[in-house]
């Protein structure tokens, strides 16, 4: 590996860290509205109640001051975030570890099963360009593709809980979930998960399959692989072998992409399913003003697209040598 390269994209990945950090104090702040106008009870006291807020909120301080108070918690372990608004006097980073196991859950398996899915039939239709089998299979991915995410919700969600009851129609498990036996309780959670797991799989694989076949068409162009039918490889040979594989390599990319974004969960496919990942964590923020709350999760969602995309990058050069 070279060693230059792994520092070239480290320091990138901390100067593109410290933009974060600016921006993701700015944005929330810059807002219409304000936390205190959403908490403040108009009918008692407004101005006396706005000006108690204003002072538990830490937002009469001057800006700089909540700037530097931020960076001095943000590079704390664990990350001192401030307080949540919504839920206060609760922790931002607790409210954050509370609802993010359940988002790793539905999002990491939906995009593993997308990523597994949408590569095999790339690989499947990218072999067989121009056939029935082609058109059908890419023109049924490009109409998925086209679907917003709260409208293939909205439809599984009606078909398959309201209409014939076969899954639950929210939540991420049963209140009494505790009380059941183990393998109840894993049975309760896919029953929940698998809904809003099959929406995003469904409005998310084309983009893998689209990518990958027209990497794997451009690749059985190349004189490599008319060296290889050449020698006299067999077709599975070639295609999985020598195709498929360097067809890989921008597909390396775009899933170190997605797995970043697995922490920042399904926003419109959390609310229509009422599932409390960190999606519907922050459309609760958003509409609360929740300025720590708000910080908080950008924060973790940044890391996360920051480290997976260096990650990425390193093994794309382990992969490719000629990366440098």
């Amino acid at each position: 590996m070279n060693r230059g390269y792994v520092l070239r994209r480290g320091f990138y990945a901390f100067i593109t860290f410290l933009i974060v950090l600016v921006l993701n104090f700015a944005i929330p702040r810059v807002m219409p509205g304000s936390p205190v106008q959403y908490f403040a009870n108009p009918r008692i006291l407004p101005s006396l109640e706005a000006k108690l807020l204003t002072e538990r909120f830490g937002l009469d301080k001057p800006i700089w001051t909540q700037f530097l108070l931020y960076l001095v918690g943000v590079f704390h372990w664990p990350p001192d975030l401030g307080v949540s608004y919504t839920f206060y006097p609760a922790p931002v980073w607790t409210v954050i570890m509370t609802y993010l196991p359940w988002t790793l859950l539905l999002v990491g398996t939906a995009t593993v099963a997308t990523a597994v899915i949408g590569i095999v039939i790339g690989i499947l239709i990218g072999s067989k360009q121009g056939s029935k089998t082609d058109t059908v299979v890419t023109s049924a991915s490009l109409f998925l593709w086209t679907m917003p995410f709260f409208w293939l919700g909205t439809i599984l969600l009606w078909l398959f809980s309201i209409y014939f009851h076969v899954f639950p129609a929210g939540g991420a498990a049963s209140p009494f979930l505790s009380k059941m036996p183990l393998l109840d309780q894993i049975g309760n959670i896919a029953e929940h998960a698998f809904l809003p797991g099959l929406t995003l799989t469904l409005a998310a694989f084309a983009g893998y399959s689209l990518m990958m076949r027209n990497t794997l068409v451009e690749e059985l162009t190349q004189d490599y692989v008319t060296v290889a039918v050449a020698k006299g490889l067999s077709h599975r040979a070639v295609l999985f072998k020598h195709a498929a594989r360097n067809a890989m390599l921008p597909m390396i990319t775009l899933i170190g992409l997605n797995l970043g974004y697995v922490v920042s969960g399904a926003l419109l496919v959390e609310v229509v399913f009422s599932y409390p990942g960190v999606g519907y964590l922050t459309y609760q923020a958003v509409l609360a003003h929740d300025y720590p709350l708000l910080q908080g999760l950008f924060f973790v969602l940044s890391m996360a697209v920051i480290i997976a995309n260096f990650f990425a990058d390193i093994i794309y050069s382990l992969v490719d040598p000629r990366v440098k």
